[in-house]
């Protein structure tokens, strides 16, 4: 449920954004930034995280951090080659993920219920790398100071704007190289 409250969060923080209600969209992201932790220490508190939860909580990651990136591209603090960066790499991580499951089902499946595991016959759970993790921890704080920069922000903290997205580029890039080596490894193309 938390998880599904962040997947429907990102569109709109994006349409406040679009509107330049940045105080209110800085709101909304600390807020599921902070569901997003609370999802992950429930589920470690209660030893229970769903199969379809495991795929639900880094989609939710994506549409939140993709919406609101795509809608931030309008402003200065926050470069549209960083955006495309960040939301090629999910993409990237989506198709790897279905591909990576359809492999796991020997390409055939009879539902799409099976096919998302919602049956619960061909259990697989989405384990995010720890760098991962850490991107996305870091994306957060870049939309959160990018999102402060317009009303409270100077050139002093554009600058610290400027080397938070070089930090972003470079974890966003080394998960990617890191979740295509697991996927080669998964896959057999390397060992």
């Amino acid at each position: 449920m938390i998880s599904m409250c962040r997947l429907i969060s990102g569109p709109f923080l994006g349409w406040m954004i679009i509107n330049r209600w940045y105080f209110n969209a800085f709101v909304g992201s600390a807020i599921s930034g902070a569901t997003d932790w609370l999802d992950g220490y429930l589920a470690r508190q209660m030893r229970i995280h769903s199969v379809v939860g495991s795929y639900l909580d880094p989609l939710a990651d994506k549409v939140l951090i993709g919406s609101v990136a795509v809608a931030m591209v309008k402003m200065d603090p926050i470069s549209s080659w960083l955006v495309g960066l960040v939301v090629l790499r999910d993409v990237g991580l989506v198709v790897g993920t279905a591909l990576q499951r359809a492999s796991a089902l020997g390409w055939h499946w009879d539902s799409w219920s099976e096919f998302t595991n919602l049956d619960g016959i061909h259990r697989q759970k989405v384990e995010p790398l720890f760098l991962s993790k850490l991107n996305t921890v870091f994306q957060l704080v870049l939309i959160a100071a990018a999102l402060l920069q317009p009303e409270f922000g100077n050139l002093q903290t554009e600058v610290y704007i400027k080397y938070m997205s070089l930090l972003v580029a470079s974890t966003t890039a080394a998960s990617t190289v890191a979740y295509g080596a697991q996927y080669l490894r998964i896959c057999g193309f390397w060992s």
